[in-house]
Order: C-alpha cells, then sequence, then structure tokens
C-alpha cells in the first residue's frame, strides 16, 4: 500500500517566498496545500489567485494569526469570517480547510469551527521547525527522520527562505520512502498534532 504525505504551507500569500515555492512544486510535478491569513491577501492577492490557478489547495489561517486559545471566541469568528469572506471576494475560493495558528485551540473552539463546517487541519511532525534551519539540508534531515509515518503531515512556511530548496531535496527522497504526495483535500482526513 502506498504510504500518503502532504506538503503544506503556513503564512500564504508571501512574496517572494511563495512563488518560489510554487516554482518547485511546478518542477516536481506535486501539489500543496497554502493556509493563507487575510491580512496578506489585502496586500497580493494576486500571488493567491496564481496558487489556486495551478491546483493547490488552499485553506483559511485567521487573518491575523491570534492564538485562537487565547482570544474570545468572537475574535476567533471575526478572524476566520473574514479571510473566507477574502478567499471568495479576492481569490475566488471558498474552502472549508482550516488551520489555527500555530495549531492552538480549546475544545470550545474546536467544536464552533466544526459547527462552522470547518475542517480543521493540523500536522503530525512536530520538531521540523523549518524556521530554525540553518540550512536547507538541516530541515531536510528533520523532515526524514519523520519518514516511515502514514499519513505524514508537513507543515512548512513561506516566509522561511531556505524552504525551496529543501522541498527540492525532501521530494525526491520521500518517493523513494514510497510516499505519494497529495494535497489535503485528496487526503481525506484531517491531521493531528503529536
Amino acid at each position: 500500500m502506498v504510504k500518503k504525505a502532504a506538503l503544506t504551507f503556513d503564512g500564504a500569500p508571501n512574496a517572494p517566498g511563495t512563488k518560489n515555492i510554487l516554482d518547485v512544486l511546478e518542477k516536481r510535478c506535486v501539489f500543496g496545500t497554502f493556509f493563507m491569513e487575510g491580512h496578506r491577501i489585502e496586500k497580493d492577492a494576486e500571488t493567491a489567485v496564481v496558487v489556486k490557478e495551478k491546483g493547490h489547495d488552499i485553506g483559511n489561517h485567521s487573518y491575523s494569526h491570534p492564538m485562537f486559545d487565547e482570544v474570545p471566541l468572537e475574535e476567533v469568528k471575526e478572524e476566520v469570517e473574514r479571510t473566507d469572506m477574502l478567499l471568495r471576494e479576492k481569490v475566488g475560493v471558498e474552502t472549508k480547510l482550516l488551520r489555527p495558528p500555530a495549531g492552538q485551540l480549546t475544545p470550545e473552539v474546536k467544536e464552533f469551527l466544526e459547527e462552522l463546517g470547518f475542517q480543521i487541519v493540523l500536522w503530525n511532525c512536530t520538531g521540523l521547525r523549518d524556521w530554525e534551519g540553518p540550512t536547507a539540508k538541516d530541515v531536510a534531515n528533520r523532515v526524514m527522520k519523520l519518514a516511515g509515518k502514514d499519513p505524514l503531515i508537513l507543515v512548512f512556511h513561506d516566509r522561511v527562505p531556505w524552504v525551496p530548496e529543501t522541498l527540492n531535496i525532501i521530494i525526491p527522497e520521500l518517493y523513494k520512502e514510497g510516499y505519494d504526495l497529495v494535497k489535503i483535500s485528496e487526503l481525506g482526513i484531517s491531521g493531528i498534532i503529536e
């Protein structure tokens, strides 16, 4: 049986990082899932539209990235709905994929978001911490230590400059490990934080 891995990216659109990631994914014929922040869509809807046009999944990552376990439920609702509106109006996307900032949420927030129809997508690869680098090879080594999980849901950040190089290293390696690289919508399940 083929194992599945999903490459996910938080903080989009984030030029030039998002474009650099898109270039690598296109070259490698791989699709990913981009979780977008509303305030970034307001500044760069054009890049967000390119993500959609290239066939990648798009999810909601809040408007301004507050920790959902630290703010009132009404603020969570406003953050999610505002980004939802921007995704529809500026990008032409309706999505039910949602990743809470830093994966943080309370049982109350989780229940509320699920009642709104969102699929909460977390990850199962703590320790990846792409922003710590210090190099693409170091991040790639951390990723490959996680290989074996099925499914494997990896989280990267558009703003981290060595992520494109990391992807160029890990994509062929994941294929060698027997993974099929898929979008979250093709995975059919939510991630969990371990």
